[in-house]
């Protein structure tokens, strides 16, 4: 019986430390490791790091949160691991399936990943609302200098709007869109 290990980070600045500790301590024989969001349900070495297991085997990680964000996701993953005969083991939140404990705190769990996960999009999206009242402007900032430069090149120029654009470091649809919106009226088509 194999005891297959799997650690996940989102980006490559984040580190595998506190999860390779764990899992080496735990004794695992096999190792999966990937840089992936954990909101990705096609991930590569997860999904090798599942195909690698058998009946009997055991799939460890470090913390629920790395294999996966929804508790549906967790909940079909743990209903696989019961078909196959796979114990589960989450090494930070103490949970073994191989017990009827085991099996309900990892539901219990999952539920709170997934609450805790929605309560920080949700505190996002307030915070972003906030900034909309207050005036902040989201998104790119617009380059006023240049779309300045680009509309004065318009007005006082034969040139053909691509070089325009390229002269005042825009694209040509942001050119377009600047135009539009000072009601400036559209040359007619030429060849560029």
């Amino acid at each position: 019986m194999t005891t297959v290990g799997y650690m996940r980070v989102s980006t490559h600045q984040q580190k595998f430390d506190s999860q390779l500790s764990a899992l080496e301590s735990y004794g695992v024989d096999q190792l999966f490791m990937e840089y992936e969001s954990g909101r990705n349900t096609t991930r590569t070495e997860l999904n090798k790091a599942l195909s690698a297991l058998k009946p009997g085997d055991t799939f460890v990680i470090f913390k629920l949160d790395r294999l996966a964000r929804t508790t549906k996701q967790l909940l079909l993953l743990l209903e696989q691991f019961d078909n196959q005969d796979i114990q589960f083991v989450s090494i930070q939140n103490n949970i073994d399936t191989s017990t009827a404990m085991g099996r309900f705190f990892f539901t219990v769990m999952g539920a709170f990943a997934e609450m805790e996960a929605e309560l920080i999009r949700e505190r996002v999206m307030a915070g972003l609302e906030a900034a909309k009242e207050n005036g902040v402007q989201l998104g790119r900032p617009p380059e006023k200098n240049k779309v300045g430069k680009a509309i004065d090149l318009y007005l006082t120029t034969d040139l053909p709007i691509a070089e325009i654009a390229r002269l005042s470091a825009i694209s040509v649809p942001t050119l377009y869109y600047h135009l539009k919106q000072g009601n400036l009226p559209l040359r007619r088509r030429q060849k560029e």
